[in-house]
């Protein structure tokens, strides 16, 4: 099963509210899982926000559309995607972000193709950028994300998903999809 998991909350430092501000009428957020639905090679999405006040409109607007949510720590993040993962036991996971509302879901099955055919444990269109900024996206193995789980120490580990991972290249067989041309000045 491959389980892709979107993080978003409310309270960005930068522009706070961003993921519900109307895109075309409807909420950022609501645009950006429209288009992840559109991955053919998915099996799941799975929105993951904070256990803020705030947040709960993330979780009103995935109730609304019958998109699957858990709620966890605003600062480990690495726990609340660990913990939303768990229950649906998936083989593999996609990360995204919640502000990046142009996905690419062809770009993405692209990176999921690349990571499976390479076996690799984790893999990123963003490790040497060369796709625009706001087409990122991971690919990782669910054994890969318990790992980091059970041994991320540091804060800078824990307050985001893949670092671990990415520090750890002697345990982690680690894929970079590069754009046949470099775009990383869009």
């Amino acid at each position: 099963m491959i389980l892709a998991i979107l993080q978003a909350r409310l309270s960005s430092s930068r522009l706070p509210g961003k993921v519900m501000k109307p895109l075309a009428g409807e909420p950022m957020l609501w645009r950006q899982m429209e288009r992840l639905q559109r991955i053919r090679q998915l099996d799941r999405l799975l929105v993951v926000t904070s256990q803020d006040k705030e947040d709960e409109a993330i979780e009103a607007l995935c109730r609304s559309h019958s998109i699957a949510c858990f709620r966890g720590s605003l600062t480990d993040v690495l726990d609340r995607f660990y913990k939303g993962a768990k229950p649906w036991n998936p083989d593999h996971i996609v990360r995204l972000t919640g502000d990046c509302p142009l996905t690419d879901p062809i770009l993405i099955d692209q990176l999921i193709s690349f990571y499976i055919q390479g076996n690799f444990d984790y893999a990123s269109n963003a490790l040497d950028p060369t796709y625009p900024d706001g087409l990122d996206a991971e690919v990782f193995k669910w054994s890969a994300l318990q790992s980091a789980w059970q041994e991320a120490r540091l804060p800078s580990e824990r307050e985001h998903v893949t670092p671990f991972l990415i520090q750890h290249p002697e345990r982690f067989r680690i894929g970079s999809l590069k754009s046949p041309v470099n775009l990383a000045h869009l």
